[in-house]
């Protein structure tokens, strides 16, 4: 067995005991890169996820500008039947995540919007601030036992949502010791 340098172990593990404590949500807009796409969100896509060092979970999609958004949720490609999105959009495509559309909020109303089904998963790629976007539609059917490609959406970056301060927590008043100058809103 190949011993590492104990620099690189340190190194490796450092890199996973900060990853949560870098974790942090973010929220991405995306403008319609064509007509095709334009047609189908208008104006484009908001994504609401959750960004560490080592991975990304999206929690939630929102058109720019209307009122409709979907929760997403992790899926696995094996919901898709065989062969999964490689049979669907290629070996070499790089949209690899794979999310279910929900039923909450207009859950129900984009699924039917994007492959008239009551089923539906949305497949891209890592969101990259100042990259495009590639979104695929897909839906399974389970009287053929196939998926089948919906749509496919294109998207240019827009930009990131500045998330507001959150509110520090201020200190006991009624401890007159209890100063806490670090918590004080100026």
């Amino acid at each position: 067995m190949r011993s590492r340098p104990l620099g690189a172990v340190a190194l490796m593990l450092l890199s996973l005991a900060t990853a949560p404590a870098q974790a942090g949500q973010k929220i991405y807009s995306y403008d319609s890169a064509n007509p095709a796409t334009e047609a189908m969100t208008e104006q484009g896509l908001t994504f609401v996820f959750i960004k560490s060092v080592l991975s990304q979970r999206v929690l939630k999609l929102v058109e720019t500008n209307d009122v409709g958004e979907a929760d997403l949720r992790p899926a696995d490609e094996r919901d898709l039947g065989p062969g999964g999105l490689q049979a669907l959009i290629g070996p070499t495509a790089p949209e690899r995540q794979l999310y279910e559309i929900t039923d909450q909020a207009d859950g129900k109303a984009l699924k039917r919007a994007l492959c008239h089904s009551n089923r539906a998963w949305l497949a891209f790629g890592r969101l990259k601030s100042g990259l495009p976007l590639r979104v695929h539609a897909v839906t399974y059917d389970p009287a053929s036992g196939q998926a089948r490609l919906c749509v496919t959406l294109d998207y240019d970056f827009h930009g990131e949502w500045a998330l507001p301060k959150p509110v520090q927590q201020q200190p006991d008043r009624t401890d007159r010791f209890n100063d806490a100058p670090n918590t004080l809103p100026y």
